[in-house]
């Protein structure tokens, strides 16, 4: 299972100490353990946690007028005297008076009582009064609230508020703070989010809140109205938090079990009544677990965190930040990739990030042990944004649900009421191929700005296709149709540059969605003008996740807790001869080009011809993967391009000569290409012609320009997401009369480079002009000129990410010990060689090392050349967080692409070395070795 791959692996890096000196990496990080389930006390796990501050400065109603020295800070937990939901609880308290930095001793706050099974400690701080209101849930639907007037230094007799609850149409048994904490509204009111259930089979999830006006005084208390309750929208555990313009959100989790989306329902009445709720796309698909929210600023920058454990087991915990109120989340930082649970976020007066959550441990559901880490913004966001100098951003956004917005044929687009839009209402259009709707929008300063798009997703969405001023955009295809339930997607499109003034974006119907539909249905336009790129998207479809996994035909077989998968679980099914199929459905958070890799335990009575067919924006390609070996890590099926949304899809079936796995595909978006007639390309001089004459070309046409003396020139500017190294490739379309000697050059970060390509041939693919150094955010550029003695085609351009490489010829690789050859005599090497030794002892190693920028975990790829000849066995080691892991790999198959080694932490200033010995059964090839973070 992954969780049996990463567990403890990061521990080197997040034991109860600062980073160590000589690191390089930027803000700070500690984190010191809470609470141990292996102690010598009574308590058998902990589990569920909240977290609250009392700032600095306040004067409580029990402080005498004097103001707190310090933040005080309240970490609570349920001390559990048997492993499991259910049983007598102490709910517990640890006590700083410090800001986090030094603990009192662990003590009840609500002693076990044999009448109930206490749960959920949740607080709210009253920030206007200092006041704490901790609550709680009792056995048989009970609810109780306790008061700290004094910072938590004592606790009032409990408060009962069953009573709130006797109206209980869905049948509800639970009624049960959520884990985590509530809030205070800027109006002063307090909310406390909570959840409810009913008995097995029908659970009939539901959320609501208790609200106080009266700074949580006793009898104050009033519970708002349910959100709809719906079996199609199972909302449990949430967050609340306030947007600017007042709108209160829930983001909860999908009831229990399974891989899944969010679920979000939003109040414009401070709570007291909900929208309907509806599927979250920003907060991705991940184990359905409770998650952690904070609203860390407010005012010039808003800034939302969001922690869960960012797998579809509970692994790799993770913390997001978002500057839309949760539209998006732009940076995220892995706090532990090891087994996590559940989190709670809070912040200190100075800006210190507080995270406690579960930890380590071997037991799926429950940690071993809960810990506290305290990071900053600098950390979090590896050094692009601070309080200090903000994050660069400058953010506009645009009802699209306006009276200028047109269709094709002249008439205002329909507008429809929706609670969940940023708005209050969506365009909703619904109309054949080629119909669109343009919306005009005014630019305040000029700029290069990333243009997104939120939109309306349901089953009779069509595929649309964006462009602003007559330009399209780079990723501007997405099909948001959903199969099953609806939501909401902010999804990027481009970054192009505005002139100040009035503008205008157009949404085209380009097609039937892959649920058939042809509804245009948009919600808000976003510009954003930033300093640093957004992380680029990585995404899983696992096959416990039920809108990106199905079963088509056959009997597949569901095994849970298989050493060596995926998540929680895997398909598979015995050789066959096709009838049995399943299939993979990512959803892409935005086009590009994505490195497609497949995950599955290695067995030897599996499939050596597992056949991946994957269907993509360029057509159909089909892959054979030898399962036997290589499994417990990410398999490469290889890079190929994705529009936006849900219409690729990766199928597998059964034709296969033994058993064939199905547990998870990965897309890591790795590029873009850059089309001649989108943005991001620019005819920089002379005339050259729009043509579709001869076939081959990219997307609607191609540019060509006769021969001349390169006064002609156009440009390709890529989007570059992150520093390192890129595969640059170019198409056109080939024919006798284009030039044998068409020169592009590559401007990247090492200078520029001319490449000279004869276009009479290989023509209508991608033609690799080398490989070269980007830097995230930089004006790298190719361009192209008419300088040539024959036609010049321009069509597009494409750049594949490789990260941090060390080749067989550069400076980090190096022979530790006997002779290695270098060779060309087998294609696709990667650079100009690779080196070979035969079957030794061991005795003959060579070494790559390289940096990290970051501390972090990497995803660790080798290349090398396969033959008949080649080792079956060649090992790897690769040092890590202060030991090794050896990877053998099977050379005989797979040559001439980046096979997995898999995921290790990795620390900044510290030398990052693979090595590779001899001791194998055949040629063993040392080529080049890649990180990518």
């Amino acid at each position: 299972m992954l969780r049996a791959l990463v567990a403890g692996v990061l521990a080197a890096l997040t034991v109860a100490a600062p980073a160590a000196a000589g690191q390089a990496d930027t803000g700070s990080f500690e984190e010191a353990e809470l609470w141990d389930s292996t102690d010598d006390d009574a308590y058998a796990s902990f589990h569920a946690h909240g977290l609250a501050v009392i700032p600095a400065g306040t004067v409580t109603p029990a402080g005498n007028g004097q103001p707190l020295a310090d933040d005080v800070v309240l970490t609570f937990t349920e001390g559990r005297f048997k492993v499991g939901d259910d049983g007598p609880k102490d709910l517990l308290v640890r006590r700083s008076v410090d800001a986090g930095r030094t603990w009192s001793p662990s003590a009840p706050v609500v002693p076990a009582d044999p009448a109930h099974s206490w749960g959920n400690a949740t607080p709210v701080v009253d920030e206007q009064t200092g006041r704490v209101c901790m609550f709680y849930k009792g056995s048989g639907g009970t609810i109780f609230v306790k008061r700290s007037d004094d910072a938590g230094a004592s606790w009032s007799a409990p408060e009962d508020l069953t009573g709130l609850f006797a109206s209980n149409p869905h049948g509800w048994t639970r009624n049960s703070p959520m884990p985590g904490h509530g809030i205070q509204l800027r109006s002063g009111r307090l909310l406390m989010p909570v959840n409810h259930r009913a008995p097995d089979p029908d659970r009939n999830y539901g959320v609501d809140v208790l609200y106080s006006d009266e700074h949580g005084a006793p009898g104050s208390w009033r519970r708002g109205a349910a959100a709809p309750v719906s079996d199609a929208y199972p909302i449990n555990e949430s967050r609340v938090y306030e947007r600017s313009d007042g709108t209160v959100v829930m983001n909860g989790r999908w009831g229990a079990g399974g891989t899944r989306y969010r679920i979000s329902t939003t109040s414009t009445d401070q709570g007291k009544t909900w929208s309907a709720p509806v599927i979250e796309g920003a907060t991705g698909q991940f184990g359905s677990v409770d998650a952690g929210m904070v609203q860390y600023t407010r005012g010039a920058v808003n800034r939302l965190l969001f922690s869960r454990p960012d797998s579809s087991a509970r692994q790799n915990m993770t913390v997001s930040i978002s500057y839309d109120e949760g539209a998006s989340y732009r940076y995220s930082r892995v706090v532990n990739p090891g087994p996590s649970y559940y989190s709670d976020l809070a912040r200190l007066s100075d800006g210190t990030i507080l995270l406690v959550y579960g930890r380590d441990g071997t037991i799926p559901s429950f940690p071993e042990r809960i810990s506290m880490a305290r990071f900053d913004l600098e950390w979090l966001t590896k050094g692009r944004d601070s309080l200090t100098t903000g994050p660069g951003l400058t953010q506009h956004e645009y009802e699209l649900a306006i009276p200028e917005a047109r269709t094709n044929t002249g008439t205002a687009a329909p507008v429809v009421t929706n609670a969940n839009a940023r708005g209050g209402k969506t365009l909703r259009y619904a109309a054949s191929s080629g119909a669109y709707v343009e919306v005009p929008f005014d630019v305040p300063q000029a700029g290069t700005y990333e243009v997104a798009v939120r939109l309306h997703r349901l089953a009779d969405r069509g595929q649309l296709r964006a462009s602003i001023d007559g330009t399209s955009l780079t990723h501007g295809v997405v099909d948001p149709a959903m199969t099953a339930g609806e939501g909401f997607q902010l999804y990027p499109l481009a970054t192009v540059p505005l002139t100040a003034g009035r503008h205008s974006i157009r949404l085209t119907l380009a097609g039937p969605g892959r649920g058939g539909g042809t509804v245009l249905a948009a919600d808000q336009l976003m510009l954003t003008k930033a300093a640093q790129p957004a992380d680029a998207p990585s995404v899983v479809a696992d096959n416990d996740s039920l809108p990106s996994f199905e079963v088509l035909s056959g009997s597949w077989t569901r095994q849970d807790d298989v050493t060596g998968d995926y998540g929680q679980s895997q398909h598979s099914h015995p050789a066959g001869t096709g009838t049995a199929k399943v299939r993979f459905r990512p959803d892409v958070p935005m086009g590009g080009v994505y490195e497609v890799s497949t995950w599955y335990r290695a067995a030897s009575n599996q499939a050596s011809n597992a056949t991946y067919t994957v269907r993509h924006a360029e057509g159909q390609s089909t892959v054979t993967v030898d399962q036997r070996s290589g499994g417990g890590r990410w398999a490469r099926l290889g890079e190929f391009v994705f529009a936006g949304g849900g219409a690729g899809t990766i199928e597998l079936s059964n034709a296969a000569d033994g058993v064939v796995v199905a547990d998870a595909i990965r897309l890591a978006y790795r590029g873009a290409v850059t089309d001649n007639d989108a943005a991001g390309f620019e005819t920089a001089s002379g005339d050259w012609n729009a043509a579709t004459g001869v076939d081959g070309y990219y997307g609607a046409n191609y540019r060509t320009h006769t021969a001349g003396n390169g006064d002609a020139v156009v440009r390709w500017r890529p989007q570059v997401h992150t520093s390192g190294l890129y595969d640059v490739s170019v198409r056109y379309t080939e024919h006798t009369n284009r030039a044998p000697n068409a020169v592009y050059k590559v401007n990247h970060s090492a200078g520029s480079t001319p490449v000279e390509i004869d276009q009479r041939t290989r023509g209508g693919q991608w033609v690799s002009l080398g490989s070269f150094q980007f830097t995230a955010g930089d004006a790298g550029s190719i361009e192209l000129s008419d300088a040539a003695n024959g036609y010049v085609v321009a069509d597009a351009v494409r750049l594949i990410y490789h990260g941090i490489v060390v080749d067989n010829d550069d400076p980090g690789y190096e022979v530790v010990s006997g002779t290695w050859n270098r060779a060309t005599g087998v294609s696709e090497y990667f650079g100009e060689s690779y080196r070979t030794h035969p079957a030794g002892n061991g005795s003959s190693v060579v070494r790559w090392s390289t940096q990290v920028p970051h501390n972090g975990v990497y995803h660790v790829a080798v290349w090398y050349t396969a033959h008949e000849n080649r080792a079956t066995n060649a090992t790897y080691r690769v040092a890590h967080a202060d030991e090794v892991t050896s990877v053998p790999v099977n050379q005989r198959t797979r040559g001439g692409q980046w096979v997995s080694l898999g995921a290790f932490p990795f620390r900044a200033g510290v030398p990052v070395t693979i090595e590779l010995s001899d001791s194998a059964n055949g040629y063993v090839v040392a080529d080049a070795v890649r990180l990518i973070g």
